[in-house]
């Protein structure tokens, strides 16, 4: 030590210090009475959960939860409402997909039969002429390799204009009564930023 101060006068405090414990910290409230999904899937409910400085501090049943309350914490009994961890998503749109399961149909889907099934459906009760949507489809979870095509619509919905968009929400899959009213054919050129996709071995459209 450079004032003069030895190795042993510098730590004897420290270990007097280490005799007094830090004091151990209790919640501030506690929710019991509970149906707590934990989402852990070795104990996925729980009854009580005990919060300390915002976070969960202690989750498990309401006795013992409840043993870790000192005098004056607060317990709120939820007569068995359910607890769900916080959601956090930084980008979400819950009003625009409220309204699209209203006016389109999911194709959130496993094979192409299912989607072309379920536009079908919606057609039949839609007045012909008039344009049948869909969303939520992505090519990556249907089976069989390939995505929705102009000919596979044309044959599910042939009396209405199609319009289905792909999950990604950038690509848009249409019949060929959809394209006609669009103004879209083989020689429409590509608009800026985007692409009309065509059959590589016929130049047709392919739908997407």
């Amino acid at each position: 030590m450079t004032d003069g101060t030895t190795r042993r006068e510098f730590l004897g405090p420290m270990a007097a210090f280490s005799l007094f414990p830090f004091e151990q910290e209790k919640p501030e409230f506690i929710l019991h009475n509970g149906h707590v999904v934990t989402m852990n899937a070795a104990e996925p409910i729980a009854e009580a959960v005990a919060i300390s400085r915002g976070r969960f501090f202690a989750v498990g049943k309401n006795a013992d939860v409840i043993n870790l309350a000192a005098p004056g914490v607060r317990k709120i009994d939820l007569g068995g409402k359910t607890v769900l961890p916080g959601f956090i998503d930084a980008h979400s749109h819950p009003a625009a997909a409220g309204l699209s399961h209203l006016r389109m149909v999911d194709c959130d889907l496993r094979s192409i039969s299912a989607i072309l099934a379920a536009m079908r459906e919606r057609a039949a009760k839609t007045p012909a002429g008039e344009w049948v949507l869909g969303f939520k489809y992505d090519d990556t979870k249907t089976e069989g390799g390939r995505p929705l095509s102009v000919n596979d619509l044309d044959t599910a919905v042939p009396d209405h204009p199609v319009h289905i968009e792909h999950r990604g929400g950038h690509t848009v899959y249409a019949n060929s009564l959809a394209f006609r009213k669009a103004g879209i054919d083989e020689k429409t050129p590509d608009p800026p930023g985007g692409k009309i996709d065509h059959d590589s071995s016929t130049g047709k459209l392919s739908g997407r």
